[in-house]
């Protein structure tokens, strides 16, 4: 009778006996955590997430609390940030600054995961002309700078939601359609969702494109397996890579659409917080208080460069031919 050696026959080397059964995302994982800037930017992400989580709680003072006896003062024991123009502390603008851009990041990320995941896989799925419709929607979006489109989607639909805002206030009572602020996200929200999915859509395309031509694809489709089995027990594991890497590094991108949209005054607006509109008010006096620039300006970088880390450390944690060398 023959006998099957398996990994724990003494006959076998002892390297071959007591290697660990690998995985994809276990030799990503390990690759990961070998870069040391990638390490760096996630341990940075996470305290910034925790920040914005606590921001409430660890702003020593309200963050569109007015103090006219401390207007324009420098960074002090009292203010550590120092103070702007109409007496609120920076720091605690500051830290509601990162709440929005990590609300802003996050929350626009997954929106744009959900549509362009949606779209990318649904015109290669259905084919005909509803892929035509996807690819004409992807190409048009793709043709214009993001940046740009969402500043001209903005721009026209804020006076909409405003001229709207009344009669629903008037025909609900809710005290919601009268906060400008809520406005001012949920404006910004729209645009950056409608129009950042493309690349993602054309990516998620693509690799659907290719991958549904591939031997276990069509083994799956000779032995009768539904469309959606396929595409999730196959399509989405072998595209979540490539997905992972491309919001991991958009992120970083969106906070600073956020806060250029806010520095436009096309976005969050004060008293609202947001980084961008923290060194748009900042920049009329920054020969005299160079801090109302520097201290939101640095955070802002901060928190793009560990995101970029984030993203470069997926890319080769999760691309096989650098991993594997």
């Amino acid at each position: 009778m023959t006998s099957h050696r398996t990994g724990s026959d003494p006959a076998l080397p002892a390297a071959v006996r007591t290697a660990p059964p690998r995985s994809l995302w276990g030799d990503a994982r390990r690759t990961f955590f070998k870069n040391r800037m990638g390490v760096f930017g996630l341990v940075i992400a996470v305290l910034i997430v925790l920040i914005a989580i606590a921001a409430p709680w660890i702003a020593p003072y309200g963050y569109s609390e007015q103090d006219w006896s401390a207007i324009r003062q420098g960074p002090s024991a009292e203010h550590w940030m120092g103070t702007d123009a109409v007496g609120r502390d920076l720091f605690s603008r500051v830290l509601m600054g990162i709440r929005t851009a990590v609300l802003m990041g996050f929350v626009v990320s997954t929106a744009t995961v959900l549509i362009g995941v949606l779209m990318g896989s649904l015109g290669p799925l259905l084919g005909g002309r509803i892929d035509a419709l996807v690819v004409w929607i992807m190409d048009g979006l793709l043709n214009f700078p993001a940046f740009w489109l969402a500043a001209f989607v903005a721009v026209i639909t804020k006076p909409a939601v405003a001229t709207l805002a009344q009669p629903m206030y008037e025909a609900t009572g809710w005290a919601i359609f009268e906060n400008t602020l809520v406005f001012d996200y949920s404006v910004v929200f729209l645009c950056l969702s409608l129009v950042w999915w493309a690349p993602l859509g054309r990516l998620v395309r693509g690799q659907v494109l290719t991958l549904r031509e591939q031997e276990f694809i069509l083994a799956q489709r000779a032995i009768g397996a539904s469309p959606w089995w396929i595409t999730t027990r196959h399509l989405a594991p072998n595209v979540m890579g490539q997905v992972i890497v491309q919001v991991s590094t958009g992120i970083g991108t969106l906070m600073l659409a956020e806060s250029a949209l806010s520095f436009l005054g096309i976005g969050i607006q004060p008293p609202g917080a947001s980084l961008g509109n923290l060194i748009y008010t900042g920049m009329t006096s920054w020969r005299a208080e160079p801090h109302l620039v520097l201290m939101p300006g640095l955070t802002l970088s901060v928190i793009i460069l560990a995101f970029v880390f984030i993203g470069d450390a997926l890319s080769d944690a999760l691309n096989p031919r650098v991993r594997d060398r």
